[in-house]
């Protein structure tokens, strides 16, 4: 039985000793915990009134958004209308290049032809006499 009483008073040593050393660390423990805790109320006080200028900004982001979004629902009928301007002018240009150039080309040439038909026939005409 002895050697159980040395195990025993060897543990009770051993958790007394751990104790004691503990008591620093919890000490430690709470200072930090003070600290941590005088800083975050520190932390808090700053950051309240830049998280109000935040919400402030962010609700003047969506006042803006909302005026630019009605803004391009304003100006889809203007580029709609741009863009109908744009496909009348091609119809256009397509209805003159296969309608109105063809004919054009062909009258120029014809007013060419006549115009040195009729003066070959004025020259010979004029020479006759």
């Amino acid at each position: 039985m002895l050697t159980t009483e040395y195990a025993l008073w060897a543990i009770v040593v051993l958790f007394l000793v751990l104790v004691c050393a503990m008591i620093p660390t919890f000490v430690q423990i709470r200072r930090t915990a003070k600290q941590a805790e005088d800083f975050l109320r520190l932390v808090e006080l700053e950051l309240r009134p830049t998280l109000i200028e935040l919400k402030e900004v962010v609700g003047s982001l969506n006042r803006v958004s909302d005026h630019v979004a009605g803004g391009l629902k304003k100006m889809d009928g203007t580029l709609e209308a741009i863009a109908e301007v744009g496909q009348t002018v091609r119809d256009v240009n397509q209805l003159a290049q296969h309608i109105v150039f063809p004919r054009l080309i062909t009258g120029a040439a014809f007013m060419t032809g006549l115009r040195v038909g009729l003066k070959t026939l004025i020259v010979r005409l004029a020479g006759r006499r």
